[in-house]
Parts: C-alpha cells; structure tokens; sequence
C-alpha cells in the first residue's frame, strides 16, 4: 500500500472517529489553566486544587498546569493552595461543551513552622518506572538544542553517532550498546526501523517534546526488545493554552524554525506543531589524521569548507481531544536531502540524494482516574523512501536508484491500578510491520508481534513513621514474533530509601534482554559484495546494576555500578565466497561505573547550578579469536565525562558545557583509532517578561565549540569548527488571568 492510498483509509477512519465521539459526548465542560508565582510568572509545580462541594480534587503538574473534564455545567468555587503561598478563591461558571481556562497567580506568604526534622528522598522507592534519567521541557526551552541526540549528548546519557553533516541521521547509544540495541519510543510507539533497526532521532522535533526518559534497562511495560536500554519520549498534550513561535540560525546557513499553537474551541481542546529546517550543508573542519581518505589530497592541519549536504526538512504534528475519553493525532515528517560526496577529485566523486515521507495516524483513549484504570492505543503508520546514487557517465554500473516502501500498525491495551506507592499495569498488543524494498531477497519482509507483559511497583512494607521505605519493582514480558519465535524476560529491582538531614537511597535490579535481528541482516538480496543470513538468531543479554545516591542541602551525588552480558552479537563479516555475511559471531561484555555530582547555590534570581558526569567503561569482545578476543569494541570510549554549568542573573543566564571524549578503536583489533577531544559549548541568554508574565521573549547567543577543536564521532567525518548560533522565541499565555488580585 503507497503513501497516497493509505491516506483515504486513514482519513475515514478519523471522519468515523471524531463523529462517534461529537455523538456520544455528554453535556460537560473542561476546568483547565495554570498556577503560577505572582511576581515571576513562572510555574508552580504541585499546588493543590479543590472545588468546593464536589468530591474533585487534583494537583498541578511539573509545569504547573491542571486539568480537570467532566464537570457538569454551572457554577462552582475554586480553591488553590501551595506551600509557601496565600490561598485563593475563585467564582468560576462553567458552560456545556465549553472549556474554561484560567491563569491562577499566587502571592508569597511565609509560613511559620515549628521546630521539627523532614525527612526527604533523593529519589522516589519505586517510583513511575525506577532507574531512570529524565530530560524536562524546562530544560528543552533553556538549552534549544539542535536535536535530541545532542541534547542526550550535552547531558552525559548518550553518545552520538552521525556523519557531521547537516540534515544527516543521528543515532545514538546507551553504556557502550549499538545504536540498533537501544528502543526508542514516542508516546509508546517504537520508532526503530524495521530495515536497519536503529531510530534516527532527528526525525523528532524538540518543539514537540514535554520530557525524556532515559531507562539503561527495559521496564517490562515499555518493551523488551532493548539489550542497549530504552529512550521514552512524550510529547506534549492538548490542552496547552499557548502560543510559541521560536527561530534559530547559524552562521554557516542552517536556518530553525517552530511555531507551537495550543487552543481550545467548544471544548475541544488542539494542539498543533510546525517545524522548518533547512541548511547550504557548508561548514569549517580542520583535516587530521583521523580524516583517512582526505589525506591522499590535503595537509594535516588544513583548514577547508566543506559542502557536505543540503536539506529541508518540515515536520507536522497536530493532536485533538474531543469531550470524552478519546485522543486522536497526526504526524508528518517530509525530508529532501542532497548528498554530495565531498571525496577528493582523483578519486570516485558521485552524486547522492534522499527523499523521505512519513505519517502517521493514532488514537489514544483512557477511563478514570480511581481503580483499575483502562487506556488503549491504536496506530497506523506509513512512509517511503527514495535514495539515488550517481557516479556520471564514466561509471554508469555503480549508479543506482532504490525505493523503500514500509507499512506499521499496532494496537495496545492496557490496564493500570495505583494507590500511593503500589502500582500495577497489565497489558497486551499486537504489532505489524511490513517493508518491500528491491534490496531485500524477495522484495518483501514481514513481521507480526504479540506481547503481554505484567509490572508491579510497590512498597511491600509501608507503614506509617517508617524510617526506611523499600521499594520493589518487578515485571515479567512474554514476546511471539509471527506465531515462532517466543521470548520470555523477567525484572527484578528493589530499592531502599532513607535519612533525615542526609538522605539517601540504594538501588538493585537485574533485568534480561533480546534484540532481533533486521529485515537487513536477515534478507539482504545477494550483489556483488554482500548478501543476508536468513539463519540468524536473536541477540540476547542479562543487565545487572548498582546504584547508591547521597542529597544533602541541594547537592545530591551519585554512584552507579553497571554489567552487561551480550552472547550471540551480529556482525557483518567476510564468508568463504569473500562476501559480506551478517554472523552471530560476538560474546561480549560491557561492564563499567558511573558518577554524577549535581547541585545549586544561592536563592531567589540569583542562583548557580552545576552538573558533572563521568563514566568509566570497558566494552571487551570474548569471541575468543586469536586477534580480538580481549579487545575493546569500535567505538566505545573508556571514559566520557560531561560538565554543566549555569549561573542565573535576574533574567539573564549564563551557561558552559563541555563533554570529553577519551581515545575509540575503530577496529576489532584495536590498532586503529579516533584522538580523544573536548569539546565546549557556551551560551547566553536574555529573558523578557511581559503583560504580568503572560508574555514571554527570549533572545539566546551561543557558540559552539567554543575553542575550535577538530574532533571525530566515527572515521572520515569531522564535525564542524567554532560555529555560532542565534535564536529567538516568542511564548504568549492564551490563558484567562481570572485569578489575579492579591
């Protein structure tokens, strides 16, 4: 099925959808807004919300935004409380399909409180999913990266594979895994591609993005098909009620532009999302040893411009939530990409292009909020591909033109069950990918997935004025791929948290993983250098880790022990007929430590903050060959440290960042290898709050590579020199002030 027919079935399917629901909505309205800090305008996580005379009681979210739908029409008195602030009462009428919103600004009030000692935790026993990294959308706003892959880079939880160019693919890596080993996931949906099994993460937009989680080991309700860990990103939701346009521009001509619009019409709440980038593919490197093929031509040390790449790419993502519990949205990435090869002339110059559409069309619907809690997710996906390779009329057997056509559909049901710290999900679903590409040996490949899966969190032992807490976190998943292939994984964590003055936590857990081979690898139509091995069996791992975290004052430092059993690798090697052969050759393991030291000084406008993260790690291959067993695999650098610091003037802010890089073997033999960098990055930023903070501008300076050092992230393509940005943003609250007198 083409792009183009897959349209007609999918807009029916929404016409169908959005009629069914208009029919069945009850005569409700929507109580939605904000609650923010009077002076700032900044958010206020956590407050509390009442109506008055009714059971409805909620709390706002970490950006400090509330909703509560199913009130009946009428008129009710809203009460808001937080900590530290004076209480406020409104008079609120509400309509029939109508969604009220409204901007709730707090006054402070200190609090006196008597002597007494708090007990605080560094982290949560059990918390949504224990072990996990998180990236907020404070932090997207404040750092306006490139990409996602970068971001995950400057924060020390990822390394970043990419050819430096402009537009090009950005995969990434989690503790020394392959790029194709780590499961990323958008709102639970996997983005992997089913022919090379790695996510290109620059397909995301980050104006779309509320936060990401980083998880070094699968939980069972996110997927186990994960040997290198899972990266969930969610985005953000209807409901919002903003408008944010932002722009960004480099000095080598790659152009950023967003535009983020949250609205509600008849209570029905809209969120839409436009994203435009486009670059000239010019920029400065500096040839070095690690350069390879430039050598033949050009001097170590040379500075040149390099014409890698020109691209536009324009992403669409809009969301509705009609009245009742259904979700629907839409997403479309169109990307055009021209590839020159930047090879010296004396050698096979060629030209290269990409075209690349993709949509996507889901529905999301969840119950209540007491009890056993049901949500279901339905998707269709569909994309093309078109690459083209040309060498000129001096070698016109290397040309070639490929086509890719795949098709995913997918449907998940699950049930979830939470009273404080005992939650419980059970779920079950299915999965259909479909590719027909005339690199594959019939042209087509096929794979249907079924799963089901059971996690439980919880402190078995809770009782009141428990000095410790113990959280457990366990699951169990089952995995049939096309009714043959059966995978069962268990998870098991625990962790203890406790302190006073000092507080601390430990954390356990052991997990097993799988990862399936590629359409690629397993169906590769046979050529001149290479073909598939049908043959092929799974990648399978056993994860075990150690944590142990210390806060005391604002500080929190943390130590994380890892080791990663990997049996059965895949890599592609040459077989007795001198041809390319993908073999489960590999037994590895990977094994390493993790410190992180975090904290903030000084109050109010005035505050600093730093984070410094090291990791230590050996990737070793046990093969047990003559001249690799022992070996460190390509690529995996024994220590990456990353630092981070941010002084916050009033409205104005300051930030560094710098990530070191230590020495990568390009070869299983470890004879070759890419020089260590460092690499810092440095920016400015100016905040202007207008209309009592429901206007925000933002101007941001930064340089990149700061001290313009040639680096590597793999061989032959350098990253670019210092390199300057400029942006600009625009956010303006849709908000109703009802709430606003002190």
């Amino acid at each position: 099925m083409t792009l183009k027919a897959m349209r007609i079935p999918l807009i029916l399917l929404l016409a169908i959808l959005l009629t069914a629901v208009a029919a069945h909505a009850q005569e409700t309205a929507v109580l939605e807004g904000r609650v923010v800090e009077a002076r700032t305008g900044l958010p206020l996580p956590g407050a509390h919300l009442r109506v008055a005379g009714t059971p409805w009681r909620l709390q706002a979210g970490p950006d400090g935004r509330f909703r509560l739908p199913g009130l009946a029409p009428g008129s009710y008195q809203l009460e808001v409380t937080h900590v530290g602030y004076r209480r406020r009462l409104a008079e609120i009428t509400l309509g029939a399909h109508v969604s009220e919103a409204l901007e709730v600004r707090l006054h402070p009030e200190p609090v006196a409180l008597p002597d007494m000692t708090v007990q605080v935790a560094p982290l949560p026993a059990a918390g949504e999913y224990a072990g996990a990294r998180v990236i907020t959308r404070e932090t997207l706003l404040r750092e306006k990266p490139r990409d996602l892959a970068e971001l995950l880079s400057r924060e020390g939880l990822a390394e970043i594979t990419s050819d430096g160019s402009p537009g090009g693919s950005r995969t990434v890596s989690l503790r020394g895994s392959a790029a194709g080993q780590v499961l990323v996931l958008l709102d639970g949906r996997p983005l992997n591609e089913a022919g090379g099994g790695a996510a290109d993460l620059s397909r995301i937009s980050p104006a779309e993005v509320q936060r990401v989680e980083v998880y070094p080991q699968a939980p069972a309700s996110l997927g186990m098909q994960a040997i290198g860990g899972v990266i969930n990103i969610i985005t953000l939701q209807p409901g919002l009620r903003e408008a944010r346009i932002q722009a960004q521009a480099s000095q080598y001509g790659e152009r950023q532009g967003a535009i983020t619009l949250g609205h509600g019409w008849g209570g029905w709440p809209v969120l839409g999302i436009f994203e435009h980038r486009e670059s000239n593919g010019a920029y400065r490197y500096r040839v070095s040893p690690d350069d390879g093929i430039d050598l033949y031509t050009r001097s170590v040390g040379q500075t040149l411009t390099r014409a890698m790449a020109d691209y536009r790419r324009d992403h669409l993502a809009l969301k509705l939530d009609p009245p009742g519990p259904v979700q629907v949205g839409y997403r479309r990435t169109l990307l055009r990409r021209h590839n020159p090869d930047y090879l010296p002339v004396s050698l096979l110059e060629h030209d290269a292009g990409t075209d690349d559409d993709r949509q996507e069309f889901y529905l999301e619907a969840q119950g209540g909020e007491g009890g056993w809690r049901p949500e279901l997710r339905l998707a269709a996906e569909g994309y093309g591909q078109q690459t083209w390779t040309d060498y000129g009329p001096q070698y016109p057997a290397l040309n070639r033109r490929r086509n890719l056509r795949g098709e995913v559909y997918g449907a998940e049901a699950a049930w979830r069950w939470r009273q404080g710290w005992r939650n419980i999900s059970l779920g079950a679903g299915s999965r259909w990918e479909r590719l027909w590409s005339a690199d594959l040996a019939r042209g087509y490949a096929g794979r249907r997935h079924e799963f089901g899966y059971l996690q439980v969190q919880g402190d078995p032992f809770a009782a009141e004025g428990r000095a410790l807490r113990t959280g457990l976190y366990s699951g169990v998943r089952a995995d049939l791929y096309s009714g043959q292939q059966a995978f069962v994984h268990p998870r098991l964590g625990l962790e203890i948290v406790g302190g006073r003055e000092v507080a601390w936590s430990l954390r356990g857990e052991a997990a097993g993983a799988y990862s399936l081979p590629t359409f690629n690898a397993l169906f590769w139509q046979e050529d001149l250098q290479s073909r598939g091995n049908p043959d092929l069996k799974p990648e399978r791992s056993l994860n075990r880790e150690l944590a142990a975290r210390i806060s005391w004052r604002g500080w929190e430092t943390g130590l994380t022990g890892f080791d990663r059993e990997v049996w059965d690798l895949i890599y592609w090697q040459l077989d007795f007929d001198h041809k390319w052969k993908p073999l489960n050759l590999y037994r590895a393991r990977i094994s390493g430590l993790e410190a992180s030291l975090a904290g903030r000084t000084g109050e109010g406008p005035w505050h600093a903050q730093a984070t410094v993260t090291s990791r230590w790690m050996r990737a070793v291959n046990q093969t047990g060959q003559p001249n690799t067993d022992g070996q460190i695999l390509p690529y995996r650098p024994l220590n990456t440290t990353t630092l981070s610091l941010r002084q916050n003037l009033k409205a104005l802010d300051l930030d560094l960042s710098a990530r070191w890089v230590s020495r990568r073997y390009t070869n299983d033999a470890n004879t070759q290898w890419l020089s260590p960098y460092t690499v810092w990055d440095a920016g400015l930023t100016r905040t202007f709050d207008l209309d009592r903070g429901r206007t925000r501008v933002t101007l941001r300076a930064e340089v990149r590579n700061l001290f313009d050092r040639n680096y590597r992230l793999v061989e032959a393509a350098p990253l670019p020199l210092r390199e300057f940005w400029v942006s600009a943003g625009l956010e303006k609250s849709l908000l109703s002030s009802l709430l606003t007198q002190p």
